[in-house]
């Protein structure tokens, strides 16, 4: 058993180097060189002709660009999990050798999230260089807002991997989209006094808001930029929500394409 173990190990790394390979030959981190520049202006604007707090406003773009960024990312890479692999057949081969299934997804899954923490580190690293260059001052909350950053985008990934497992590109594309955006908004509307007069919506969205990402609670830029307190007891129930919220979601994926008709 451990030595079935450690061989399944070794596939899935082998599966997720390729992966990691042949994403990065794809060019796609071209986006982060286009973004970094953007950075560099917007601060260079930011430092030069503000008023106030420029480093604050050079931290909240860096954060949004970070965000936005990994997001978009995770939905390209995702929605192609597989199709290239089927469209080419190459996926037929592979499993058709002693490689499981499950030791296939999860390679794949592994190297593309390796992609999206490339990516973010890289950003983080220029957001955090041009904060500190124009007078930005430490925040113990910054590595943990790169830290749900990183959750997030691996939770979106997941999300649209699993989508395209069962339905279309485009479906699971605009589903994911969808769910992304009202996962942010599905606490504010819960709070609202039309919800809560209206019981029988008031109960559609406890359901929806336990069922589906919220992913409001993985967002503290604006505790970064202006309470600049968090309690340790949050930021800790963020990350296990989404950690845990991920694992679920590759469990669903491996029982889908453990059981899919790839003919």
């Amino acid at each position: 058993m451990y030595r079935t173990g450690v061989n399944n190990f070794r596939k899935i790394l082998t599966v997720a180097i390729n992966t990691f390979k042949e994403i990065i030959k794809s060019k796609i981190l071209l986006n982060t060189l286009f973004l970094g520049i953007g950075l560099f202006i917007v601060t260079f604007v930011a430092y030069s002709f503000t008023y106030g707090e420029p480093s604050r406003i050079a931290l909240d773009f860096g954060l949004g660009v970070l965000t936005i960024s990994s997001v978009g990312i995770a939905i390209f890479i995702g929605v192609g999990l597989l199709s290239k692999e089927i469209e080419s057949r190459t996926v037929y081969m592979i499993i058709s050798r002693p490689v499981p299934r499950f030791t296939f997804l999860i390679g794949k899954i592994s190297g593309l999230v390796l992609v999206l923490i490339v990516n973010i580190l890289i950003l983080s690293l220029l957001t955090l260089s041009l904060y500190f260059f124009i007078g930005g001052t430490g925040n113990a909350l910054i590595p943990w807002a790169i830290l749900l950053v990183v959750i997030e985008s691996v939770l979106v990934l997941l999300l649209v991997a699993f989508l395209s497992l069962i339905s279309s590109q485009t479906v699971a594309v605009l589903v994911s989209l969808v769910i992304y955006v009202a996962g942010f908004s599905i606490q504010s509307a819960q709070n609202t006094n039309f919800a809560k007069n209206i019981p029988e919506l008031s109960g559609a969205l406890d359901l929806y808001h336990f069922v589906l990402p919220g992913f409001y609670k993985l967002n503290i830029k604006n505790y970064i930029l202006y309470e600049q307190v968090l309690s340790n007891t949050y930021l800790m129930n963020a990350v296990s929500y989404g950690m845990l919220y991920s694992l679920f979601l590759v469990a669903l994926s491996v029982f889908v394409f453990e059981n899919k008709n790839l003919d």
